[in-house]
């Protein structure tokens, strides 16, 4: 039919055809140039420590801990106790004014130090509870990684029910990470050191504690 066309007719026509064929091919090479969808996942970090025993061997080793610290006050609170008793025994039944004093600043003094025995044995506590997660969460952190790489996967989160409503079960990728943790033998938890771990405890809370202090100068 187009050679029954007018020559500027075929020519409108041959240039209307060459445009529209650049145009899809535009269309194709932005669209093979888009980014792949942002990918995200849900992996349950809880459920994987505990299939691998790190939620027990946490609870052995703050049980531990917990009883090592609660033997060190009672044994701390038997010795003041005695040293008070032999005093109180060794002025009689009937001590004199500057005894009884004595006797009430050893008790202070036994009750301060207790108080900060136990003082100290909370924040012993808490620490090692806050390294071993932190342990657990980087033992895990390593197969999650090696899944999510090989699926693809930009995002992954924990499977929390307070922030993730709903999960689809293609998006779950807990049982390969868990596989995965296996084939890695993740290897055990490390017991923190005591007293390492109590001065860097205190000092995180002293920093979170200390803020910036209100300047009450008047000026």
């Amino acid at each position: 039919m187009l050679n029954h066309l007018p020559r500027n007719s075929s020519i409108l026509i041959a240039c209307l055809l060459l445009i529209v064929g650049c145009g899809q091919e535009q269309v194709k090479t932005v669209t093979e140039k888009a980014p792949p969808p942002l990918q995200i996942a849900i992996c349950d970090l809880d459920e994987i420590a505990k299939e691998l025993g790190l939620i027990d061997e946490l609870n052995r080793i703050l049980t531990r801990q917990r009883t090592l610290l609660d033997n060190e006050i009672r044994k701390l609170q038997a010795t003041r106790q005695a040293e008070l008793s032999q005093k109180i025994e060794d002025y009689g039944e009937f001590p004199d004014d500057e005894q009884k004093r004595e006797l009430a600043v050893m008790q202070a003094q036994a009750r301060q130090i207790l108080l900060q025995a136990q003082n100290r044995a909370s924040r012993l506590f808490a620490a090692t509870q806050e390294n071993l997660i932190k342990q657990i969460r980087t033992k895990i952190k390593k197969p999650v990684d090696q899944v999510a790489s090989k699926k693809g996967i930009h995002i992954v989160l924990t499977d929390r029910e307070e922030s993730v409503l709903y999960t689809a079960s293609i998006a779950n990728i807990t049982p390969e990470v868990l596989s995965a943790a296996r084939s890695a033998n993740l290897g055990k938890l490390e017991e923190p050191n005591r007293n390492a771990t109590d001065d860097r405890y205190q000092q995180k809370t002293e920093n979170q504690n200390s803020g910036p202090q209100e300047n009450n100068s008047g000026n």
